[in-house]
This record gives structure tokens, sequence and C-alpha cells, in this order.
């Protein structure tokens, strides 16, 4: 049995992790109300944190800046 993978844009992973970080909703509550998976909350929450710190941190790029300073990595 094979389940299959969602992707979400990365807007609507800023704005979740943003509930957690700064409307300091649970993680318990957002998986419940948004029906998303508890690891890629958490996963979305660290990396929105090592951003908001300066840090590149793990994955994709969450916010517009980090965005930004990836894309002129690749282009250098």
């Amino acid at each position: 049995m094979t389940t299959e993978r969602k992707e979400y844009e990365a807007e609507f992973k800023l704005e979740v992790a943003r509930m957690v970080v700064d409307q300091g909703l649970s993680i318990t509550q957002v998986v419940t109300d948004m029906g998303i998976g508890r690891t890629a909350v958490e996963r979305w929450v660290r990396q929105y944190r090592a951003e908001q710190a300066g840090h590149a941190g793990i994955g994709k790029p969450l916010t517009a800046e980090q965005q930004r300073i990836r894309q002129l990595e690749i282009e250098n």
C-alpha cells in the first residue's frame, strides 16, 4: 500500500508556522484544525524559527528573504 505524499506551497507552510510561532497556537491544535501531519508542521516550525534567527535552516526556505538568498547562492 502506497500513500501519496502531499505537496504544499511555501506560502502555506509559512502561514502554518506563523500560527504556531507568532499566534501561539499549539502544534496539536494546528494539526487537528488543518488536517496536516504533525511531523510536517514540526519541520515547518523549525525551519521558520531558523530563518527568523537568520540561518538558512533545513529544507526549502519559507520566508521571501531566505528564498531570495537561496536563489542568489544558486546563481553565484
